[in-house]
């Protein structure tokens, strides 16, 4: 295969990927901006231009060498962002073949598992998340969901209440916290 992008050098591939994760988070705060006004027709756009951009990290990661890495990761965050969350839990583990200790694919990799209710799978990937940021919320707020949804009431509490004390504005965390505290607990997923 002698494509467009055979022809690029690794720093070409660097560069690019970097351009467009940049731009994957730009265009996360107007998707999020534009459903906050209910425009539906700015948010399809923009998440047509997600869509595009993570399909370009995929034919990146088609191309051998180094850059294959960053282009899962670009991948997986567009299609997280766009809700596409089996397929992003696929990209982040591609990354995680290529580099077990990269601990934002295994937090990005536990809010996917947690999107498609694969419990088990996502404490296991929340767990890795605290040990590589332990001091971020949103990885001990995705434990403490698993947790919660596997039954395990005392130690979600515990994960949950990390949770809070890392980020006390965190809406899923406050609401999983009352629910524990009210005792009103997700039965055992199957």
């Amino acid at each position: 295969m002698d494509g467009p992008y055979t022809r690029l050098t690794e720093a070409d591939y660097d560069t690019k990927l970097r351009e467009m994760g940049n731009y994957l988070w730009e265009l996360e705060q107007e998707l999020i901006t534009t459903d906050a006004r209910q425009d539906e027709t700015t948010a399809g756009q923009v998440h047509q231009k997600i869509s595009r951009l993570a399909a370009k990290a995929d034919r990146f990661f088609g191309v051998p060498g180094k850059h294959r890495l960053l282009a899962a990761y670009v991948s997986g965050l567009g299609l997280r962002m766009i809700g596409q969350w089996a397929d992003a839990s696929d990209r982040f583990l591609n990354v995680l073949k290529l580099s077990p200790t990269n601990g934002e694919a295994w937090l990005e990799l536990s809010w996917c598992l947690a999107e498609t209710e694969h419990w088990e799978e996502c404490e296991m990937a929340a767990r890795r998340g605290t040990e590589f940021f332990p001091e971020t919320g949103a990885v001990w707020g995705n434990l403490a969901l698993a947790l919660e949804k596997l039954g395990r009431a005392a130690e979600a509490l515990t994960a949950v209440h990390t949770a809070l004390r890392l980020d006390p504005q965190d809406t899923r965390s406050k609401e999983l916290l009352a629910r524990l505290e009210a005792g009103d607990t997700a039965p055992r997923a199957k």
